[in-house]
C-alpha cells in the first residue's frame, strides 16, 4: 500500500513539474521570439505600502463606448492592428480566429468597471519609482501566430519608445 501512495505521489509530481515547465517555456519563448507591441499608458501613481514600488498599468479603452463592444462577452478577444508599433484596439470578440489580414489577437476579461488583459501592473525594485515616472508605454511580446491571445509584458518605454529602468 505505501509503495501504490508513493507512485502515485511521484507521478503527480512529474506531471506538476511537466505543466510548470512548458508553462515557463511558452512564456520564454513568447519573450525571446515575440513580436513587441507598444501599448499607450494614462498615468497613475507608483506606489504600494504592502508590496513595494509597482506601477498600475492603466490603458485607453475608449474604443469600448460604442454599442458593439458593450455587447461583446465577458471573455474574448482583443483585436487589434500595429500601427508604428503601437498598438491599435479594433473590437472585441468571442472567438480568437476570425481575423483579418493584419489583425491580431490578445486575450481578455471584463472586470466591473474595466478590461483586463492580464498585464495590469509592473513591479519594480523599491527606490525606482523615479525610473519609472517618464512612463508612456507598456511593451508587450506576443506571437504573430497565436491561437490563444497569450502575451507578455516586458518592460516600460518613455515616449521615444526607450526601455525605462535599470540595465544591470
Amino acid at each position: 500500500m505505501k509503495e501504490k501512495i508513493t507512485l502515485i505521489l511521484l507521478v503527480n509530481l512529474l506531471l506538476l513539474f511537466g505543466f510548470l515547465t512548458q508553462a515557463v517555456l511558452k512564456k520564454e519563448k513568447i519573450r525571446t521570439e515575440g513580436h513587441l507591441v507598444f501599448l499607450p499608458l494614462l498615468p497613475k501613481d507608483p506606489r504600494s505600502l504592502m508590496q513595494g514600488d509597482y506601477m498600475i498599468l492603466n490603458y485607453d479603452w475608449t474604443f469600448l463606448e460604442n454599442e458593439e463592444n458593450a455587447k461583446a462577452p465577458r471573455r474574448g478577444c482583443l483585436v487589434f492592428r500595429i500601427e508604428e508599433e503601437l498598438f491599435v484596439p479594433v473590437r472585441l470578440q468571442s472567438s480568437f480566429t476570425d481575423l483579418k489580414v493584419s489583425e491580431f489577437c490578445l486575450q481578455y476579461y471584463r472586470s466591473e468597471y474595466d478590461l483586463k488583459i492580464g498585464a495590469e501592473s509592473y513591479f519594480f525594485q523599491e527606490g525606482d519609482a523615479d525610473l519609472y515616472a517618464e512612463a508612456k508605454f507598456a511593451g508587450i511580446r506576443f506571437m504573430e501566430k497565436n491561437q490563444n491571445g497569450d502575451k507578455l509584458l516586458v518592460g516600460l518605454y518613455d515616449k521615444n519608445k526607450h526601455l525605462l529602468g535599470r540595465t544591470n
